[in-house]
């Protein structure tokens, strides 16, 4: 599996319009936990990046999980 990822870092304003989401639904799920971002020192203010790695391994990850389950016949 070869995986090209344009950028490490992307506002959650580029995000929601790349997933077709509101930028509010992106904020909430940052809020949620469910979209790492990259960390701000203590106090820190300035915008806020969505780690694009993190995302990407993470559908690495769930497509291989359901490859191996589907090569195995189980659910």
């Amino acid at each position: 599996m070869q995986i090209t990822v344009d950028t490490p870092y992307m506002t959650p304003n580029e995000f929601a319009r790349r997933a077709g989401l509101s930028e509010r639904s992106v904020r909430n799920k940052i809020d949620q936990g469910m979209i790492l971002v990259r960390e701000k020192k203590e106090g820190e203010k300035g915008t806020v990046f969505i780690n694009m790695i993190h995302l990407t391994m993470e559908a690495a990850d769930q497509a291989e999980r359901v490859l191996v389950t589907k090569k195995d016949g189980t659910r």
